[in-house]
């Protein structure tokens, strides 16, 4: 751990001039709905998904892809061959260049949890990723103070859970693949871009919302493609 500990403390230098500006998703509609015009940065923000499903690693990559200001450190707090594999072409799809991660893999939560806020404490990173760990409320509270400290944003992916625990965080998403927009293929099943759907789930300041979006990987950008923008959860999910 001392030299992980070294190697962040060689990357930190002064906080850039844009490291608290929000970290917009790039669609109006998402956008307008958060208090501070994205995602708040610094803070602490949460993905939530379920464990077949590689959406919210897709997700997590179009968000970093859009914040091109420094590297990323990027924890997987799984055991050996645990979460779905990290595939570089596939976060350059997301606009996610494979080569600002500074990757880190332990399968002990305590130690991903130190790790974690070690590297939100780091100036130097654009963004901090940390899978596969539960913070209590104490550790989420370190977690977002040292983000502050050093004017990063963090997001956690958890181990998919039927109840998720209650979150101090910022905000607490979910995001679930979807069938692609046009039936088509050998095997009859969906074709066409990335699809999913994603659910704001806790806003601190705002409401929770729901949305369908898809990702345009020739133009590297989210495109609403439902007219859910803007409604309250309950509407937008029974109608």
């Amino acid at each position: 751990m001392q030299a992980l500990r070294d190697r962040i403390r060689a990357l930190e230098g002064p906080v850039p001039d844009d490291g608290h500006a929000p970290l917009t998703l790039g669609v109006p509609a998402l956008d307008g709905h958060l208090p501070d015009g994205g995602l708040r940065c610094p803070g602490v923000h949460e993905l939530l998904g379920e464990e077949a499903d590689a959406a919210r690693i897709g997700f997590a990559a179009v968000l970093l892809g859009r914040r091109a200001d420094g590297p990323v450190f990027w924890s997987r707090g799984h055991p050996p061959g645990g979460g779905p594999a990290l595939n570089g072409l596939g976060l350059c799809r997301f606009g996610l260049d494979p080569r600002r991660l500074l990757l880190n893999q332990t399968g002990q939560p305590a130690e991903s949890l130190w790790i974690l806020e070690e590297a939100a404490r780091c100036s130097a990173f654009a963004a901090v990723v940390g899978e596969g760990v539960t913070p209590t409320p104490m550790q989420a509270r370190r977690l977002q103070l040292a983000a502050e400290a050093g004017g990063t944003c963090l997001l956690l992916l958890p181990p998919p859970q039927s109840r998720p625990p209650p979150s101090l965080a910022v905000t607490r998403w979910r995001v679930a693949s979807l069938p692609g927009g046009r039936a088509g293929g050998r095997g009859g099943g969906w074709i066409g871009p990335p699809r999913w759907r994603v659910t704001l789930l806790r806003c601190r300041g705002g409401l929770p919302g729901d949305w369908v979006l898809e990702w345009d990987d020739e133009a590297l950008r989210l495109d609403l493609v439902d007219d859910m923008a803007d409604r309250p959860l309950a509407e937008a999910v029974f109608g």
